[in-house]
């Protein structure tokens, strides 16, 4: 007992301590001046546990819909991109002057910025739950705004969506990706941002399947259609990198190609049947682009390309070919779209053989 009047006494005089610090304004507040190791490790501490408490029970639904990950990724350039980036950027006027700085959304996980500890990362579900509370709820002291009071879950979990996808993604298919349809602001504001038109989405793996525009040998139509030739560069390049959604995004539902001597019928009869294959065959082969013609008439578009092709057939033969490559496009309220593919090869040295 002759210890409780000496605690209580110490306890009264630490909170009129706390409470005169407070009042007297000494701590400094402006976003510039970082707080004291120990101030920001509590309040990390605090921010971390709060979240994690509220996360565990969170339903995460399947996020792998190429809908769901066109809607999140044109939200997150309108709403995110500002503080949280996006590929080939390092900063922004935004991100520069925030304390404590936003992580780099754009880089791999243990790559976020400075003070920025990884949590969660390791378990998709996890990391994909505490995303979702993050944009819905917000947090305090972070400039983080809680945007569940403008957005329903179904458009957060599409943010999540394209969060998941983001760091593997070149700031050319970030671009496509985040590019909205004719029409659809997306934003609820007047000063939402303009529709941009979808560019060649250049080559996801380095290598010599996606080529660069303006390296591109000129139409001998005069380049009359430039932007269904981008669709066609985009369409190749997903489709070397094996990105399903971002192939899906530039292929009408009824597409219709010739490959091989067989055919598929659909969009998501390519999907699960040819592609697959497909990108392997491309992402081990060395493509030069040799010739290029297109042409348009009203919505309607054809790009005739033909290429040198070296690489490996399946059965590990090596191959040197001359593949010439049909595409019809039809153009839609979001741009020029794939909708029938042909493919043919043959021989490369009978072909390139002087006459006699």
């Amino acid at each position: 007992m002759k210890f409780l009047k000496p605690l209580l006494l110490l306890l009264v005089l630490g909170v009129l301590g706390a409470i005169g610090f407070i009042y007297s304004g000494a701590y400094p507040i402006g976003a510039d001046d970082a707080h004291t190791k120990p101030v920001y490790l509590a309040l990390e501490t605090l921010r971390e546990r709060s979240i994690a408490v509220r996360t565990g029970d969170i339903s995460v639904p399947a996020l792998d819909d190429s809908q769901m990950l066109l809607s999140g990724g044109a939200d997150y350039n309108d709403m995110c991109a500002g503080c949280h980036l996006k590929p080939g950027k390092t900063e922004s006027d935004m991100s520069i002057g925030l304390y404590p700085k936003p992580p780099n959304l754009a880089m791999p996980a243990g790559m976020h910025g400075e003070g920025q500890d990884e949590h969660d990362h390791g378990d998709e579900k996890a990391s994909a739950a505490r995303q979702f509370w993050i944009i819905k709820h917000g947090l305090k002291m972070t400039a983080m705004p809680a945007w569940g009071a403008t957005h329903d879950d179904q458009r957060i979990w599409a943010m999540v969506a394209f969060l998941q996808k983001l760091p593997s993604l070149t700031p050319e298919q970030y671009q496509i990706l985040t590019a909205r349809g004719e029409g659809d602001s997306g934003m609820d504001h007047a000063d939402a941002a303009p529709a941009a038109a979808p560019p060649s989405a250049g080559d996801a793996h380095g290598g010599h399947g996606g080529m660069d525009m303006s390296q591109m040998p000129m139409s001998e139509a005069g380049s009359a259609t430039p932007d269904a030739e981008k669709a066609v560069e985009a369409f190749r390049s997903a489709l070397r990198a094996g990105d399903r959604a971002v192939l899906s995004y530039w292929l009408t539902d009824d597409l219709l190609v010739y490959e091989g001597g067989g055919a598929e019928r659909s969009r998501d009869e390519f999907l699960a049947l040819h592609a697959g294959a497909d990108a392997a065959f491309l992402k081990a082969s060395k493509v030069d682009l040799l010739k290029r013609v297109s042409g348009s008439s009203g919505d309607s578009a054809w790009v005739n390309s033909e290429y040198r092709i070296r690489g490996q057939s399946s059965k590990g033969r090596p191959i040197d070919v001359l593949s010439t490559e049909t595409i019809l496009l039809r153009k839609t309220p979001q741009g020029w779209r794939v909708q029938h593919v042909h493919w043919s090869s043959q021989d490369y040295a009978a072909v390139a053989a002087p006459s006699a």
